[in-house]
């Protein structure tokens, strides 16, 4: 008798254990996947700015497209939330042929893509896939 009740305590530790471990594997699966639905897109910034006062542009990023070349002011800032791994453009040309043309791309605030370029040359593409 006393050695069944032993092995029934060893089969209920076991069983324990097992419970245990299934239970911290789902919690720690679950956090993972919140995790990365957290992180499923990007706060992304583009900018560009020109000496002559405005550029015109192109832009593709997520959801927003600007697929026809559009004269804006300078400086021009466009913020838009982007999912990750889509692939973005920015492309800017002075029509002044002067000075600098610059267009950057920002994401989470951090600094990520930036080309600047003088007279004669008019135009700066930034581009890439989001991390």
């Amino acid at each position: 008798m006393s050695n069944q009740r032993a092995n029934n305590s060893e089969i209920v530790r076991q069983v324990a254990f097992i419970l245990v471990f299934v239970l911290v594997a789902v919690a720690g699966i679950f956090f993972l996947l919140s995790k990365k639905s957290v992180t499923s897109s990007h706060l992304v910034q583009f900018h560009v700015d020109a000496s002559g006062g405005y550029a015109i542009i192109t832009l593709q990023a997520g959801n927003v497209s600007i697929s026809k070349p559009t004269r804006v002011t300078t400086p021009w800032n466009r913020t838009i939330s982007v999912p990750k791994g889509s692939e973005v453009y920015l492309t800017a040309s002075n029509p002044t042929h002067t000075g600098t043309l610059t267009c950057s791309i920002v994401i989470n605030n951090n600094s990520w893509q930036k080309e600047i370029t003088g007279a004669p040359k008019d135009g700066v593409a930034c581009a890439g896939i989001i991390p």
